[in-house]
């Protein structure tokens, strides 16, 4: 039921969108995503990214990484991360889990200062100023509710182009919560895609979660962000959507 749903979503969207743009609703352009519930490998402009239950790695192509032609440097930083107990946990179907301690590393490229249209928010064109390229790669120490720790490596990406006549953008979260026998417990495997039409504002996006991590939040970013699709204090696209599964 859960995949034909999807299919049913996809299709009607594809349905009513010119035969011309129809290809546009696959998300950004030049970025694919290959994955099985043991192996993901993201693809993009100038990075690639490779999740398995052993490790997680990154390689990025400086001269070639996110739209160099629009001349924005590249960006690079690393977050510490310690217990917060008020930090959003990770909420997954086998388990609720806390960050011990862990390494959040970016790569980032903007494109363009212009604001993102709706439904993307003001609140959140102001707090994330640029349209990017953004390679996250978050490899730490969590533990559940029985104390028992997990290591958790987790991908966050997100490619997004401008033209004249669309904005459109991948987001994708994949995690893998290992536990000490070298198991996966649960996943996060949520797939963000959107376009907009820049002429007719029309916008098309959703979320495909083919994992075992399930949240929503309410974002404060404004009115129809009360119902975000989330994971743990990380969010997939930053206003509310369908989510469909397969």
């Amino acid at each position: 039921m859960k995949r034909l749903m999807g299919v049913a979503v996809v299709a009607v969207v594809l349905a009513i969108l010119p035969a011309s743009s129809a290809s546009a609703y696959l998300g950004a352009p030049n970025f694919h995503i290959f994955e099985t519930p043991f192996f993901v490998f993201a693809d993009g402009p100038g990075f690639e990214v490779k999740l398995t239950k052993r490790d997680l790695t990154s390689e990025i192509k400086d001269a070639k990484f996110g739209i160099p032609e629009a001349g924005f440097p590249i960006q690079r930083a690393a977050q510490n991360f310690g217990p917060n107990p008020n930090r959003r946990p990770f909420v997954c179907e086998n388990g609720t889990y806390r960050i011990v301690s862990a390494t959040f590393s970016i790569t980032q490229r903007g494109s363009s200062t212009e604001p993102r249209p709706a439904p993307y928010t003001p609140a959140f064109n102001t707090a994330f100023p640029n349209i990017f390229t953004f390679v996250g790669t978050f490899d730490g120490t969590v533990v559940n509710e029985s104390g028992e720790q997990f290591r958790l490596m987790m991908s966050d990406l997100a490619h997004e182009v401008l033209t004249k006549r669309w904005f459109s953008s991948t987001n994708p979260i994949h995690a893998y919560f290992v536990d000490a026998s070298g198991r996966v417990r649960d996943r996060a495997s949520l797939v963000g895609r959107v376009n907009i039409d820049r002429k007719t504002g029309r916008a098309f996006h959703w979320i495909l979660d083919r994992g075992t991590c399930h949240q929503t939040a309410n974002l404060g970013l404004g009115a129809g962000t009360d119902q975000a699709t989330v994971f743990g204090p990380f969010f997939v696209l930053p206003f509310n959507t369908t989510v469909v599964g397969d």
